[in-house]
């Protein structure tokens, strides 16, 4: 049966949403991309303090879900996301300029404290400014669509951020193929213009204020009694489970898979530069071809989808492992490629999920509650394929073993989220079912 009117999504009004992540993209990879590598290898500075700059935004990160609740506590005739992303993106952009003035100053003095100091001034507010407008903007999109379109909007957005890290990184790269701190300003100001304008142009007219009859008039739980409210339901909890093993299990090998390369197969810088751009094409062909054929289903249907992602992502990594073991190279491309088609398609499954994990009245809450959720674990999987291959190599002394450790590990642990998500009733979350009390709970409940 056809959508009627009423369900049928937006397509252009989506897309165009979905140039905000064009934006971002020039912003989040001038912060932790170009100037980590600019710090690091350009003027050897150790780096472990640049690191602990990046980590500042984990340390933050509850700062989403309460951006999410004050955004869904707009009152009637005001707007509920705009303010909020906004608030979030111009303070990014305007510390962007500050970004030239510490590499000036520790290119100088390694030591500096006003270049430090600046540096942890300008990712502090790049932190602040992410957490803040992130779950917002991803409420922004899920409130653009009909209920039963919203996975689809989600899914159609991530599109735009996934294809656009790597034209973001290649303009940059064509824009300073040396360092040298004239080219870093002049990068740093085309690229602070390239993300206005697609920020702008995305968020333009792309609210409008909510009605007395859209807002829902009961009067609003205070911030920690919301938390303890959305913890209490075991499918939360679960869902909660799946994310923050997902998002280990996923990105453990981020850090380890160039050096992989090098240490086991032998491969120099160039060769092993290009494996994300393997992967990758595989995550772009996956998720249009997964985005168009589940485009009929609703977010809550998606289950099944992000299962059979989270399987085709298993395999691959299990096939790495079997690689790093007999160093058979000739099936190391192929097998990049099909870890990239796995992790599209359980990435549409998984962002799908994230909007029917929500509810009308605190939709921004919980979307900033799975944020921070992935944002965390996926910091925490980076560090942990890093310990992993440490460990396994003291242990073993052998890099390839150390490697197929970590590979691994990463597979099992997307096999078990298979059987996590399997236990989580998201239909009934998504029709506003309550979950009965657990006979602890519900002894607790009565003798109060």
């Amino acid at each position: 049966m056809e959508p009627t009117t009423e369900q049928r999504l937006n397509v252009p009004r989506t897309l165009k949403l979905g140039t905000f992540h064009i934006g971002s993209s020039f912003i989040d990879l001038l912060t932790s991309g170009v100037l980590n590598r600019v710090l690091i290898t350009d003027l050897a500075l150790a780096a472990t303090p640049v690191a602990l700059l990046s980590a500042l935004r984990y340390l933050l990160a509850p700062l989403s879900i309460w951006a999410g609740y004050r955004s869904d506590l707009r009152p009637p005739g005001t707007l509920r996301r705009l303010p909020f992303i906004w608030g979030g993106r111009l303070p990014m952009l305007l510390s962007l300029p500050l970004l030239p003035i510490v590499t000036a100053l520790l290119a100088t003095d390694p030591a500096s404290v006003a270049g430090w100091s600046l540096a942890f001034f300008a990712f502090l507010i790049y932190g602040v400014g992410t957490l803040i407008s992130g779950s917002t903007y991803l409420s922004l999109v899920r409130d653009s669509a009909p209920p039963a379109r919203r996975g689809q909007a989600l899914a159609i957005v991530q599109v735009f951020l996934v294809i656009s890290f790597p034209v973001a990184g290649v303009i940059y790269g064509r824009l300073m193929p040396v360092y040298d701190q004239a080219s870093f300003w002049r990068l740093v100001l085309i690229g602070m213009s390239i993300a206005f304008g697609f920020i702008a142009f995305a968020l333009w007219r792309a609210e409008r204020p909510a009605s007395a009859v859209e807002t829902d008039p009961t009067p609003p739980e205070p911030f920690l009694p919301l938390l303890r409210q959305m913890w209490s339901d075991v499918r939360a909890r679960r869902f909660f489970l799946f994310l923050a093993l997902g998002a280990v299990s996923a990105f453990a090998q981020d850090a380890v898979l160039e050096p992989f390369g090098g240490d086991v197969f032998g491969l120099d810088n160039g060769q092993t530069t290009r494996f994300n751009a393997y992967w990758g094409v595989g995550v772009v062909i996956s998720l249009l071809a997964t985005v168009y054929f589940t485009r009929r289903r609703a977010a809550h249907e998606q289950t099944g989808v992000a299962m059979l992602g989270l399987a085709l992502t298993a395999l691959p990594l299990f096939l790495l492992s079997v690689l790093a073991i007999t160093e058979w190279q000739a099936l190391l491309i192929p097998v990049l490629v099909m870890f990239g088609l796995g992790f599209g398609i359980y990435t549409v499954g998984a962002v799908s999920l994230l909007a029917a994990m929500t509810t009308e009245r605190h939709a921004a809450a919980y979307l900033g509650l799975w944020s921070m959720t992935q944002l965390l674990f996926r910091g925490l999987g980076i560090f942990a394929g890093g310990a992993v291959r440490d460990v396994a190599l003291w242990m073993s002394g052998s890099l390839p073993l150390a490697y197929a450790s970590v590979f691994l590990l990463e597979a099992i642990g997307l096999l078990v989220c298979i059987v996590i998500l399997q236990r989580v009733d998201v239909p009934g979350f998504a029709r506003g079912e309550t979950k009965p009390l657990g006979a602890a709970t519900a002894l607790a409940a009565a003798d109060g």
